[in-house]
């Protein structure tokens, strides 16, 4: 009885969030409602990979998220970004679901910067669904790419696009797309270091999704952050802070009816 109600649970989510099926990973973006497509930091290869090319220093982090506080809805994410004189490379894993429906994607991305105020990046991904016994598990291979640029001092637009050749799982009795999704927004940071940032999202199968967030620092070392994104109309709230090189942050979001999602990650920079 107990796993059918996580499979009722697990469908009423996939329905609720398809939108990220892309399964988005850091808990600072989390926490500013995943307004992501224009920000950077080490978690940019699950956002906007054109972003990775602003990075320095070579970096690896994990993520958790345990939505609506059940852990077989969890998702679990790691990275790892080479920065080069010819660009950075990165590579990151992410897992969702347990034991009767669990996905995985695989991406390798490369960006670099096309200019003094211009960047792209592109990701290929292996996705793979497993099912239970009667459909079995199957993989595609699609992929994804972005664009960063500042058009004016501390003001970036982003622009991202996922799966554009529409790849879907099929098995003899229903077609499952995987999302292709389109993005774009802006991000600015402020003269106090506060940084605003906003962006619309369009699934080709589904409603236009807005989304924003505020990240505020404390000092150097301590940020509160806040965000909102409809459909379904949720906010989340959340926390960072930075040591030398470790960097870590928690965030909470909230659904109307499913209750609340926390996050958690931590990356080291060497």
């Amino acid at each position: 009885m107990r796993k059918i109600l996580l499979f009722i649970l697990l469908f009423i989510s996939i329905k609720v969030f398809c939108s990220n099926e892309n399964r988005p990973a850091g808990a600072r973006y989390f926490a500013m409602g995943n307004a992501s497509v224009a920000l950077y930091d080490e978690w940019s290869g699950f956002h906007n990979q054109a972003s990775l090319a602003l990075l320095k220093k070579k970096s690896l982090g994990a993520y958790y998220e345990n939505r609506f506080t059940n852990k077989e809805l969890s998702t679990k994410s790691f990275y790892i970004n080479i920065p080069s004189k010819f660009g950075c490379f990165s590579g990151n894993y992410t897992q969702f679901g347990f034991e009767l429906y669990k996905e995985s994607k695989i991406g390798l991305s490369y960006s670099r910067a096309l200019g003094k105020h211009f960047w792209a990046g592109l990701q290929f991904n292996q996705i793979s669904k497993k099912l239970n016994a009667e459909y079995g598990s199957q993989s595609k291979y699609t992929f994804e790419f972005g664009l960063l640029a500042e058009i004016a001092s501390n003001f970036y637009m982003g622009f991202h696009l996922s799966n554009p050749t529409q790849e879907k799982f099929e098995t003899w009795d229903y077609d499952d797309k995987i999302p292709t999704i389109c993005r774009f927004g802006i991000s600015w940071k402020l003269s106090n270091g506060a940084i605003i940032s906003s962006e619309i999202l369009k699934n080709i199968d589904d409603n236009l999704q807005v989304k924003a967030g505020i990240e505020y620092p404390v000092n150097e070392k301590l940020f509160f952050r806040a965000g909102a994104y409809n459909h379904p109309n949720s906010i989340s709230l959340g926390i960072g802070y930075n040591f030398s090189n470790l960097k870590t942050n928690i965030a909470f979001s909230r659904h109307p009816v499913l209750g609340y999602t926390p996050s958690a990650d931590i990356s080291f920079q060497f």
